[in-house]
């Protein structure tokens, strides 16, 4: 790695998504990763990204296998029921969790991830970058638009 990539562990938590449907990530070659049948409670994913300047902004433009779109907006995928290879339900969604660059109709803007805490999160190896992401809807489907801004957590 050049001296100005970092690499960083991201953690989403889903809270308290529907029971008893499949929930991954998904890479960017279309396979399903840390497939995991939810109870009720939180479900947490982890992974792995390289952090390197964007040519154009300078901002941090986050790559690796699960990051997706471009350089100014990138986001990860979170599969549900059929999109997460379950067959015995009608859900079939995939959640795009936001990275950087959120879009202009997402009120209030959430935090987004700082070269500060890229640079924080690379050098203390206890800590990662969080979200946490509301995993039901109002009418208690598998919600597609729930996530919080960015924070510095502990593993």
């Amino acid at each position: 790695m050049s001296t100005n990539e970092y690499r960083v562990t991201l953690r989403v938590v889903l809270l308290a998504p529907p029971r008893d449907i499949l929930y991954c990530l998904e890479d960017n070659q279309g396979s399903f990763v840390s497939t995991t049948k939810s109870t009720g409670d939180d479900i947490r994913f982890d992974f792995s990204a390289v952090v390197k300047p964007n040519q154009r902004s300078k901002k941090p433009n986050f790559t690796g296998p699960f990051c997706r779109g471009t350089p100014a907006k990138r986001f990860f995928y979170i599969n549900i029921g059929q999109c997460a290879g379950q067959v015995d339900t009608l859900w079939q969604r995939k959640a795009k969790v936001w990275l950087s660059g959120w879009p202009m109709y997402v009120q209030p803007r959430p935090e987004e991830i700082t070269w500060q805490m890229v640079q924080e999160v690379s050098s203390d190896r206890s800590t990662i970058l969080v979200t946490k992401y509301q995993g039901q809807a109002n009418d208690g489907s598998p919600n597609l638009h729930g996530a919080s801004g960015w924070k510095v957590g502990l593993k």
